[in-house]
């Protein structure tokens, strides 16, 4: 089931991407502690999760009490906290209608949107979907170089195949990458530019 609901000379040389990420991420560090700058640092693997500083936040795995162990926000259990939602949308293999409904509840810390759900069991929601924008306080960026505030960056070159299930909107400012488990949000600017303003992780579904 599916519902609609993340440069070039890099190419040739993806070594050099790497290295570049990790000079910059270096350089940041450095800078900040050099003028006082207090940076929380997120690393996202596509399909995966997050690095949040040291911790990483799984998909599917952590919980929501270990969530908020690892941000350091207090744990207060309430059975009642959930949202019941329905969706629609079409089975890709048979092209057929198809709706549902399940159990959802938010977490939001700083500028991160921690999205769990369950289409039957509302006492162990499943972490799913990890939604970033951008932060002053943090420095949020993909394993393979993204990150966010970027302008044109060619998301072609960063993940050059599309799955069935992928989707891309028609005036390129959303995509909905299944294949690589994430997704991207842009904002057009002046000059007919493109902003990355939106970075998601979630599933992986191909």
């Amino acid at each position: 089931m599916f519902i609609n609901k993340l440069c070039s000379h890099f190419k040739k040389r993806p070594r050099m991407r790497y290295t570049s990420i990790n000079i910059l991420i270096g350089l940041l560090l450095f800078s900040s502690k050099l003028f006082g700058q207090q940076y929380d640092f997120v690393k996202i693997l596509p399909g995966i999760g997050i690095v949040y500083n040291n911790d990483s936040i799984i998909l599917n795995k952590t919980t929501i009490r270990e969530l908020h162990r690892i941000l350091k926000i207090n744990y207060t259990p309430n059975p009642n906290e959930f949202l019941m939602t329905m969706w629609d949308g079409y089975d890709p293999e048979t092209l057929e209608s198809t709706s549902g409904t399940e159990y959802t509840r938010e977490i939001k810390f700083k500028s991160i949107t921690f999205e769990f759900a369950d289409e039957t069991d509302r006492d162990n929601l499943k972490l799913r979907w990890i939604r970033m924008k951008g932060d002053n306080t943090l420095k949020i960026y993909t394993d393979n170089g993204l990150m966010i505030g970027m302008i044109n960056p060619k998301i072609k070159e960063f993940y050059p195949l599309t799955g069935k299930r992928d989707y891309i909107s028609e005036n390129g400012l959303t995509y909905n990458l299944y294949k690589y488990g994430i997704s991207l949000q842009f904002e057009r600017i002046e000059n007919d530019d493109l902003k990355l303003i939106e970075l998601s992780t979630h599933l992986i579904y191909e």
